[in-house]
C-alpha cells in the first residue's frame, strides 16, 4: 500500500477511534489526515509520471516535496468548474468530471484540515470527519480513473508550475 492509501485508511480508523464519545483530537486529526491523503495520492503519482525508473526514490521524493499547498488549492479552484485556467485554454483539452471530482475534494478538504488545524473554538462532530474521509474516498476513486489522461497531467503540472502568467 501506498502512503496515500495508509493515510485514507488511516483516516477512517479515527473517526471511530472512540465509539461513544470522539475526542476533538481524533475527529481533528481525521480531517486533517483525509487531506493530506488525497495530497500524496496528487504528488506521488505526478512525481512516479514525471521520474520513471527504478533506484530513483530520491529523485521522486524531490518532485514530491516540490509542491505547494497554495498553488494546489488555487489550480484545483480553476480546474474545479470543469474548465481549464486561461494559460492552458488554447489546449484544447475539456476537463472530465473525475478532474474536476478531485479538484473540488482538494479545494473542500484543504479548507476543512485548515479548520480542523487552526480553529481551536470550533468544535468538530463524528458526522464531519465522516464526511471528509467519504470525500477524500471519492477523490481517490475518480483519480484512479482519470490518471494518466490528458487532463489529469494538466491538472498535475498546474499544481506544480507557475502556469498562471501570461
Amino acid at each position: 500500500m501506498s502512503l496515500a492509501d495508509d493515510l485514507l485508511s488511516q483516516a477512517g480508523r479515527l473517526t471511530n477511534l472512540e465509539p461513544r464519545r470522539p475526542k476533538q483530537a481524533s475527529l481533528r486529526r481525521a480531517v486533517s489526515t483525509a487531506y493530506y491523503a488525497v495530497f500524496h495520492l496528487l504528488t506521488d503519482d505526478a512525481a512516479r509520471r514525471l521520474v520513471h525508473g527504478a533506484d530513483r526514490d530520491f529523485h521522486r521524493t524531490l518532485v514530491s516535496r516540490a509542491f505547494a499547498h497554495t498553488r494546489m488549492a488555487e489550480a484545483s479552484g480553476a480546474f474545479q468548474g470543469g474548465t481549464l485556467p486561461r494559460s492552458l485554454a488554447t489546449s484544447g483539452v475539456a476537463i472530465s468530471a473525475e478532474v474536476s471530482i478531485v479538484a473540488d475534494a482538494f479545494v473542500l478538504l484543504q479548507q476543512e484540515r485548515h479548520e480542523a488545524d487552526y480553529n481551536t473554538g470550533g468544535t468538530f462532530t463524528r458526522h464531519r470527519a465522516e464526511a471528509a474521509v467519504r470525500l477524500a474516498q471519492t477523490a481517490f476513486v475518480a483519480w484512479r480513473t482519470a490518471r494518466g489522461a490528458t487532463d489529469a497531467d494538466l491538472y498535475l503540472l498546474a499544481m506544480l508550475l507557475p502556469l498562471n502568467r501570461p
